[in-house]
């Protein structure tokens, strides 16, 4: 049994030293994991090798050299952080961020283990969708449309019921109800909202597809 798992972490990952650093290069989408315990970045090698194809079944694709490192000097209240157009991911470590959870915040009813792997599909996605052309000065909240529908969707039914519960909207979600303003006044809700919005589309994942593919947008131009 172990030279079994031992077999299959060596499928998943390939450690190597990088000026000092002790690195990990995943096998899947060529992700590398900087920074934290060996522990931590196999985690993150296979939550990737979990997530990535879910993903891309669901019309998100996220491209390969991606770098995720873990940073313990994230901004207060960040637990994780996408450069857009550098293909670079910052994220707390496990252990802090369980530490950094608040009760009441939209996804404080999920546990540790699974909010954490969460959060990795949040950043993927955002990853993913870096390739679209924003017709507008800004796309936050189709990003963050779709970074939250997926992380809450790669959850299994425990924790998508967890976070479900701690929701207070029982309506159908209009897309005049999804903007960068509300997102950046009420995040929680915001992450809420477009989970449902997401399960009550008659093919979610084909909306995501149009999301991706630039069809679709939550944003517009500021007067």
């Amino acid at each position: 049994m172990y030279r079994s798992v031992g077999l299959i972490a060596g499928l998943l990952v390939a450690t190597a030293r990088i000026a000092g650093a002790e690195n990990t290069l995943c096998q899947t989408a060529a992700l590398i994991v900087e920074g934290g315990t060996p522990v931590a970045r196999d985690r993150i090698c296979r939550i990737a090798a979990r997530e990535i194809p879910k993903l891309a079944a669901c019309n998100v694709m996220v491209p390969e050299g991606l770098t995720i490192r873990f940073d313990e000097t994230l901004p207060e209240d960040c637990i994780g952080l996408f450069h857009c157009g550098e293909a670079f991911v910052r994220l707390l470590p496990p252990d802090l961020m369980a530490e950094s959870r608040k009760p009441e915040r939209a996804f404080s009813g999920v546990p540790d283990d699974l909010y954490f792997d969460s959060v990795v599909v949040h950043e993927l996605t955002h990853a993913a969708y870096d390739k679209v052309e924003c017709p507008f000065s800004d796309c936050s909240a189709t990003a963050e449309y779709a970074a939250y529908a997926m992380q809450v969707r790669s959850m299994p039914i425990a924790g998508r019921e967890a976070f479900e519960a701690a929701a207070v909207v029982d309506h159908r979600i209009t897309r005049e109800e999804l903007n960068a303003t509300y997102y950046a006044l009420a995040p929680d809700r915001f992450a809420q909202k477009a989970w449902l919005h997401f399960i009550q589309r008659e093919d979610g994942c084909d909306h995501m597809g149009q999301i991706m593919g630039g069809a679709v947008f939550f944003d517009e131009e500021p007067f």
